[in-house]
């Protein structure tokens, strides 16, 4: 067809386009080609990036999830708010109400129908795709763009649904106001049914008005299911003893779901059993019900009183999602299944994985005959000979390339579905390893690296997913705000399995959610990244004295001690400890060395989250999250840096022979140790503000009830070393810096008194905090 062009063959420098922007000096550009990050992400993309680029990556246009078919001229239309809106759909549907919503939203537009332009929302009456099965039929969505036409035509109203969503992503700013779409045609259809992704409560509640935002997202992504794994942060009416004060009541879940199910996605509930049970077992009410007396990890299996409680649990989950299809069981990191003195069966590796087969059979009939679809983590400690004994219609939502041909096998035969799966977040503090970098000791390639052709490598290995499964853990508390890239990445390629590349996924992702002016936005998730690893990398380990022994592990009942993060100060002066040499800077020496370097890369990360929040069209309150990040992070360089500086002045004052100038010495470390203090102050403060726009207070009280904080005996998870938001603080509280510096106040006015010198400069009324 003359005019257009069809699987054009195009070579992006992604690096070149998204990193190195124009304008910038040599030496900025030299700054960041030899940044570590900037050069693992550049050596991944060499090597992962095909040269192809679907027709709107080439005319401009960002789509996220990619498009199937696309047939597009290299003419645009404008549109503008003369255009008008012709649909025989109720104007009280979600896909007319999203229309009208979103182009207010997003591009200010309100249209008046005074011109002659007009978008068409058409439900087909004959099948646009008979290729396609029932499922895919149902969300496959065709758009024609004319001249004065947009047309959305499909199959159902959720098919209108994406295609309104894709319709909005494509408006792309023009000239004289208006906004822009490439003449053509796009057909788009899912590849999977089930596009899952991942919401943690373990050490957060994010508040409804956040929820709803986030489904809103989710759909925008063509996300069709949410795993809701609410811990302690529901009522639980038959056991309201574990949900935490202030947990979400059946009135509101059935809310929330009700606005999920609304566009098209199915809130399914994830209750932690029979492990990670700590939320539960921490009560004394419950203590009776563990499978070791010692542990709060694990309930007993073989107790007829703890099932009654599990299942209690699922029906009120049951209870509060009405209309949802599945419920997601757990079943993941069983590792005592069997110890419980109550089971009759020897504890050993056979008979845990048998344990675990009867659980998840009685479950499963369970749900059966509540007509709900059964989600689990199909793994250890099943063993792969007893899979055939799993049974059939289960879905094993951990399905990763690196399962054997043989375990996929079984599940085939055993009937059982599987998602693929892949986590945007394991125990990274603050902000996820999204691209390649160095990581605990070694180069890795980064969680959105796998995610481009995790489906197609399942495929080679005999399995067929039906879906992915975008898992976001709490462990380490990071804000869900981080997760959109990954949430979107794994969505993305549930709906068309390995295309497009991941640059123009990572691209389209940033045009579609901060919209077309965002041009820093990659480097920007690369500094925070690495500043990230930096704040992680900072702290040393040190014997607990705030926590017991860990109970085991995955290998059995095996207590040994635990660890925590923090840094040792400088010595104090005139001590025993102290005698002119530099034993601070020295410890510290390469962390100190890598402050200096991150506080540059930090400037210029700062520098662009203020910039770009005046910039993007959307999601500000997303960049002040990635903001407060980026100020923790600094704060951590700050604290590492000035107290070098203490140490100088503490190392001169020991040196010094004329007693005023040592006093002198004295009160810099003081002031310093106290602008320090001061700064963390009001950084946390900024911090705790910004967090709670979009979450409610950790381990608040409400109504007279108070949250019990017990730390699980099993799982050392970073966010739940301190009851409240502060366990990001927790390795700086552990050097006692104000303690430390009451101590100086005291050496510095015993020292005036022994030397006849006076004290300038620290009022004493500063002390008294």
């Amino acid at each position: 067809m003359k005019g257009f062009k069809y699987e054009k063959v195009v070579f992006t420098c992604f690096f070149e386009k998204n990193v190195l922007e124009k304008g910038k000096s040599t030496q900025e550009k030299g700054i960041l080609m030899f940044n570590p990050f900037f050069i693992y992400f550049f050596t991944f993309l060499l090597v992962c990036t095909e040269t192809h680029a679907n027709d709107l990556r080439a005319r401009g246009y960002s789509l996220i999830p990619a498009p199937q078919e696309v047939l597009i001229s290299d003419k645009n239309i404008g549109i503008d708010d003369s255009w008008g809106i012709e649909t025989s759909m109720n104007s009280n549907s979600i896909s007319v109400k999203r229309l009208l919503d979103g182009v207010k939203e997003f591009h200010d537009l309100v249209f008046r129908g005074s011109g002659t332009g007009k978008i068409v929302l058409e439900l087909a009456e004959h099948s646009l795709f008979v290729e396609l099965d029932a499922e895919q039929s149902r969300e496959a969505y065709q758009i024609e763009i004319k001249q004065d036409l947009v047309k959305v035509i499909a199959n159902s109203e959720t098919g209108i649904f994406y295609g309104i969503q894709s319709l909005l992503q494509l408006l792309k700013p023009g000239t004289n106001g208006e906004y822009n779409l490439p003449i053509g045609v796009i057909k788009d259809w899912p590849d999977t049914k089930l596009r899952v992704i991942h919401w943690d409560t373990k050490h957060h509640q994010d508040r409804i008005e956040t929820l709803k935002r986030y489904l809103d997202w989710a759909a925008f992504f063509k996300v069709n299911a949410v795993a809701f794994e609410i811990e302690d942060k529901y009522e639980y009416p038959r056991n309201p003893i574990i949900g935490a004060p202030g947990a979400f009541t059946k009135k509101e879940m059935i809310e929330i779901t009700s606005y999920a199910l609304e566009r098209f996605i199915q809130l399914i509930p994830v209750v932690q059993a029979p492990s990670h049970m700590a939320f539960v077992l921490k009560h004394k009410e419950y203590e009776h019900l563990r499978a070791d007396a010692e542990s709060n990890y694990h309930i007993c299996m073989c107790d007829e009183e703890a099932m009654e409680l599990v299942f209690d649990m699922y029906q009120d989950m049951i209870d509060a999602t009405p209309g949802v299809e599945y419920f997601f069981v757990s079943t993941d990191e069983v590792y005592y299944p069997g110890i419980c003195g109550k089971c009759e069966r020897e504890y050993n590796e056979e008979n845990r994985s048998w344990t675990w087969v009867d659980y998840v059979n009685r479950v499963h009939n369970w749900m059966s005959d509540r007509d709900r679809k059964m989600l689990a983590w199909v793994e250890y400690p099943l063993l792969t000979d007893h899979i055939a004994h799993l049974p059939s219609g289960i879905i094993d939502a951990i399905m990763t390339p690196t399962r054997s041909e043989e375990w996929i096998e079984n599940e085939n035969r055993a009937g059982i579905e599987h998602l693929s799966y892949s986590s945007m977040q394991g125990a990274e503090f603050l902000f996820p390893n999204y691209f390649p970098t160095r990581y605990r000791g070694r180069n890795i390639g980064g969680r959105l690296q796998d995610v481009h052709d995790n489906i197609s490598k399942i495929q080679k290995k005999g399995g067929q997913p039906i879906g992915t499964f975008a898992a976001a853990w709490d462990d380490s508390g990071l804000h869900n705000e981080t997760f959109w890239l990954g949430w979107a990445t794994v969505t993305q390629y549930g709906w068309s399995i390995e295309k497009p590349t991941i640059d123009q996924s990572i691209t389209d992702f940033m045009n579609a959610f901060y919209g077309y002016g965002s041009p820093y936005m990659v480097e920007i998730y690369g500094l925070l990244q690495e500043g990230a690893r930096f704040y992680e990398d900072l702290w040393e380990k040190v014997p607990s004295k705030e926590r017991g022994n860990s109970y085991g592990s995955s290998k059995g009942k095996n207590p040994h001690p635990r660890s925590d993060l923090t840094l040792k100060l400088p010595s104090l002066p005139f001590s025993e400890h102290t005698n002119g040499s530099s034993l601070f800077d020295s410890k510290y020496s390469d962390k100190i060395m890598r402050a200096s370097e991150q506080v540059e890369k930090n400037d210029r990360l700062i520098n662009l989250l203020s910039y770009s929040i005046t910039k993007v069209d959307r999601n500000w309150y997303n960049l002040e999250v990635l903001l407060s990040i980026a100020y923790l992070e600094r704060y951590t360089m700050d604290v590492l840096i000035n107290l070098v500086r203490v140490e100088k002045y503490v190392n001169a004052a020991n040196k010094e022979t004329s007693p005023q100038k040592a006093m002198n010495y004295m009160i810099e470390a003081y002031e310093t140790i106290d602008d320090i203090l001061d700064e963390e102050k009001k950084m946390w403060d900024s911090f705790v503000s910004i967090w709670e726009k979009s979450q409610y207070k950790k381990g608040r009280s409400v109504d007279g009830k108070d949250y019990v904080h017990v730390m699980d005996d099993v799982k050392d998870h970073f966010a739940d070393r301190r009851k409240g938001l502060d366990y990001m603080l927790a390795p700086l509280q552990r050097m006692e810096m104000k303690q430390w510096r009451n101590q100086l106040w005291t050496i510095i006015r015993d020292y005036s008194k022994e030397n006849d010198v006076k004290i300038t400069g620290i009022p004493e009324v500063r002390l008294e905090d």
